[in-house]
């Protein structure tokens, strides 16, 4: 399910739910004073500052507001600091929540280079062009759609997206019977995907369908992280399930109608005094997850009268030892609550056990965000490294858009890009950069930047008390640290006691506790014991394929089938341009592990 709804937030909300009720005035001067661009065929504007995104609310009382994405932000930024080769990724560590690889850093990411993108080179707008053409001419997706299609994929897109957040919040608050929101589903809401699904493609329908077939369905649906992660998404955490409950799908989904007349002209104006021009932040928005919401006037819900339990929240090193006082939060029963790690000198979040936002409920619950002590920098020359999130190599230091010679798509562990560093330096500004050989096939020699956001040291640097075998092909033992005199061979999933770990030239092995040695590689083996589901269970038909890309179809799967699932394997494995996706080896070969279509059964 939350594949799906990402579908079709990244695919039609992204570029619906920025809309407002009225067309903004972005000039900070007055407007006596601030010209507007002449209304000719494709004028080109040159885009000398720009704003950052927000989310348009319409509240209870009919107040339109802006709510900025970054209220702590300077709201406006000049083109000379967009294109600075620091600030995306100084943006995205800002708001990367203490993980690189989170939701927010992702929003982050795409936020600096839709801003990247808007100041890098002119902006062409036909003449009288307006948001829902724009789209048109600018569509990424596969197949370009006509406008009246468009149209009326976006508004379907935000009426679904209102109801759903909507539904959720008075399910968890105990406000509404299941069988009134399968009713609403069914007579309704339905319909809203197959015109989602005109435009998108897929099948949102049969995939929805299965998460409104029965109570017990649904509640997995609420109660799991896709609600917490969708208001994450939206910028929505600060609102409690029962402003939530007030949301108003129609009402929203006409206002995406409206405001895709909105004239391309009106969102990009031109300041007293500038020679530039200015992008609105509903332009700097289209690769995020962006959104506008209409709420009624609220009603007083029935909140069950259990009583609320707090929520504890831990702060500990990888030994479990406490860095920091324990916060305890407290509040209404059904209540939303949100958690956030410290900032604590001399260490790094590495680790986050339980929901970090949720709602109050009648049993106890906790967070524990457990931290590694910060070590020197101990990548050195001709040590290997892999990319933990999307990277790119250039020729250059200074990294450029002109500079720029491979990208490599954010991969699962088992599948992350290698690199050998034969140097070090820095960028123009001072920005340090490793000079890398591509160990991924190509031999390409560049530069990849030295953020520890980005990339890490391939081997492990400490002993581990143990670890489990990751790699889909097993792991050799050997009876030398040179890795020869091979003993014996251990599959994926196989939980190994390590005794110490050994250097060997630039890399490491781990002694195990009966005396031979493995590598201390992290894509062939992870801390700790990391376990996989051992059986599912079909939700929908499905088939069977060959390999982990599911291109070699060998089997169809009816529905309710239970299977043993003895591996698992991603997608793309040595595809570096492309990401990855989680599939599950079963007998014969490869399954999809999307919860869309399987449930773990333990």
């Amino acid at each position: 399910m939350t594949r799906l709804l990402h579908k079709i937030l990244i695919s039609g909300l992204s570029l619906t739910l920025f809309t407002g009720v009225a067309a903004p005035v972005i000039g900070q001067a007055d407007t006596s004073t601030t010209t507007t661009p002449t209304d000719t065929a494709n004028t080109t504007y040159t885009i000398g500052t720009a704003e950052l995104p927000y989310n348009v609310i319409v509240d209870s009382q009919g107040n339109t507001h802006h709510d900025s994405w970054y209220p702590q932000e300077s709201q406006t930024l000049s083109a000379e600091t967009i294109q600075d080769p620091s600030f995306s990724t100084d943006f995205t560590k800002r708001y990367s929540a203490g993980d690189p690889e989170s939701l927010q850093a992702a929003q982050a990411s795409n936020v600096s280079d839709q801003l990247h993108k808007l100041t890098a080179e002119p902006l062409t707008v036909a003449s009288g062009e307006h948001l829902s053409q724009y789209f048109v001419d600018n569509w990424s997706l596969s197949g370009v759609p006509t406008e009246q299609t468009l149209i009326d994929g976006f508004q379907s897109s935000t009426t679904f997206m209102a109801w759903l957040l909507k539904v959720m919040s008075e399910k968890k608050l105990g406000i509404v019977k299941f069988s009134t929101i399968q009713t609403e589903y069914n007579d309704s809401m339905r319909n809203q995907l197959t015109a989602i699904d005109a435009l998108f493609g897929g099948d949102s329908v049969s995939a929805f369908d299965s998460s409104f077939a029965n109570e017990q369905a649904f509640d997995s649906l609420v109660s799991g992280e896709t609600f917490d992660q969708y208001k994450a998404i939206y910028n929505l955490t600060d609102y409690t399930d029962a402003q939530l409950a007030t949301l108003d799908p129609d009402a929203s989904g006409k206002l995406a109608l409206s405001v895709l007349n909105t004239p391309m002209t009106d969102l990009i104006t031109k300041p007293a005094n500038a020679t530039t021009y200015q992008a609105d932040g509903l332009l700097s928005a289209t690769n995020g997850y962006p959104g506008f919401f209409v709420f009624k006037d609220p009603t007083t819900p029935t909140v069950p009268t259990a009583t609320s339990h707090a929520v504890t929240v831990h702060y500990v090193d990888d030994q479990g030892q406490t860095l920091k006082p324990d916060k305890i939060l407290t509040g209404t029963l059904g209540d939303s609550y949100k958690t956030d790690p410290l900032t604590i000198t001399g260490y790094k979040l590495t680790k986050t056990t339980g929901k970090e936002s949720g709602v109050f409920s009648s049993s106890d619950q906790s967070v524990t965000y457990t931290y590694s002590k910060v070590t020197t920098d101990n990548v050195v020359k001709n040590s290997a490294i892999y990319g933990i999130k999307k990277l790119n190599l250039y020729s250059s230091p200074t990294f450029s858009k002109s500079a720029k010679i491979a990208t490599y798509a954010k991969k699962a562990r088992m599948n992350r890009p290698m690199f050998k560093v034969i140097g070090m330096t820095t960028s123009k500004s001072g920005v340090k950069r490793y000079k890398v050989i591509d160990l991924n096939g190509s031999k390409k020699t560049g530069y990849i930047t030295a953020n520890a956001n980005y990339t890490a040291p391939l081997y492990y640097a400490t002993k581990q008390n143990q670890v489990t075998v990751i790699n889909p092909s097993g792991l050799n033992a050997y009876a030398k640290v040179s890795l020869t005199g091979k003993k014996i061979h251990y599959k994926q999933g196989q939980v190994l006691k390590v005794k110490t770990i050994v250097g060997h030239n630039l890399t490491n092995r781990f002694l195990l506790s009966n005396g031979s040695y493995i590598s201390a590689n992290k894509k062939l083996v992870i801390a700790g014991k990391y376990t996989t589901p051992n059986k599912v269970l079909t939700k929908t038909a499905i088939n069977r394929y060959g390999n982990a890309n599911l291109t070699q179809k060998n089997r169809h799967i009816a529905k309710a089938i239970t299977l043993k699932v003895t591996g698992y394997a991603y997608s793309n494995a040595n595809n570096f341009r492309k990401s990855d996706t989680l599939r599950y080896k079963v007998a014969g070969g490869y399954i999809t592990a999307n919860a869309s279509f399987v449930r773990v059964l333990n």
